[in-house]
C-alpha cells in the first residue's frame, strides 16, 4: 500500500470522479422512473426491475467509495464527493421501500401518491442534468438546483395537502398504511434535498 501511495504521488492516477457520480445519479433517475412506472402496472417485473437498478446504483457508488479511498487526489472536496453520492442512494433506498410498503400493505395507487412520485422523477431528472454539468458547465448546474427546489416545495405541499385529507378518514387503519407511503415518498424528497444541499455546495467552491 505504501508504495503504490508513493507512486500515486509522483504519478497520479486519473480518476473520473465527475463521471461516476454522474452514473450513479442517471441510475437513480433510472430507478425513480421504474417506480412511477410500477404505480401504473403493478407488475412483478417492474417490482423487481427496481430492486436490480438499486443494484446496480449501489455498484457505482461502492465502486467510487473504493476509488475514492485510494485516490491521492479529487476535483474536490472528497467529503463531499462521498456525501453527495450517499444521499443519493437514500433517495432510491425509500423508493424501494414505497414500492414494498405499497405492495405489502395492499395499497392502491392515488393521486397523492401518482403526483409526488411523478415530481420526484422530474427533481431527480434536474439532478441528473446538474451532475452532468459538474465538470464542464458548473455554472450552469445552478439553474438545476432552483428547478429542484422547485420541486421539493410542490411534493411538501402535495404530502401536507394528502395527510390533511387522510386524517378525515375514521378507518384507523387506512390511515396507517397511506400515511407511512406517503411519508417514505415524503423521505425521498427530502434526501433528494439534501443531495441538492451537497451539489449546491459543490458548485459554488468550484465556480
Amino acid at each position: 500500500m505504501f508504495n503504490n501511495r508513493f507512486w500515486e504521488r509522483l504519478f497520479p492516477v486519473k480518476r473520473d470522479f465527475y463521471k461516476m457520480l454522474s452514473d450513479q445519479a442517471q441510475a437513480t433517475s433510472e430507478g425513480i422512473g421504474i417506480l412511477s412506472n410500477w404505480l401504473y402496472s403493478r407488475s412483478t417485473e417492474d417490482y423487481q426491475l427496481l430492486f436490480r437498478q438499486a443494484g446496480v446504483a449501489d455498484k457505482i457508488r461502492f465502486n467510487m467509495e473504493g476509488e475514492l479511498i485510494e485516490a491521492f487526489a479529487t476535483p474536490f472536496d472528497r467529503q463531499d464527493i462521498y456525501s453527495l453520492s450517499v444521499e443519493m442512494d437514500r433517495i432510491l433506498y425509500y423508493a424501494e421501500s414505497t414500492l414494498m410498503e405499497m405492495e405489502d400493505f395492499e395499497v392502491s395507487t392515488d393521486a397523492p401518491i401518482t403526483d409526488m412520485v411523478l415530481k420526484l422523477k422530474s427533481g431527480i431528472s434536474e439532478l441528473a442534468n446538474a451532475v452532468t454539468l459538474l465538470k464542464t458547465e458548473p455554472i450552469k448546474a445552478k439553474v438545476h438546483v432552483e428547478l429542484i427546489r422547485q420541486v421539493e416545495s410542490a411534493i411538501d405541499h402535495i404530502y401536507r395537502a394528502a395527510m390533511k385529507e387522510l386524517f378525515r378518514s375514521p378507518d384507523l387503519k387506512y390511515i396507517m398504511k397511506y400515511r407511512e407511503v406517503y411519508h417514505h415518498i415524503k423521505d425521498a424528497s427530502v434526501h433528494l434535498g439534501y443531495t441538492t444541499d451537497v451539489l449546491h455546495k459543490i458548485v459554488v467552491r468550484v465556480v
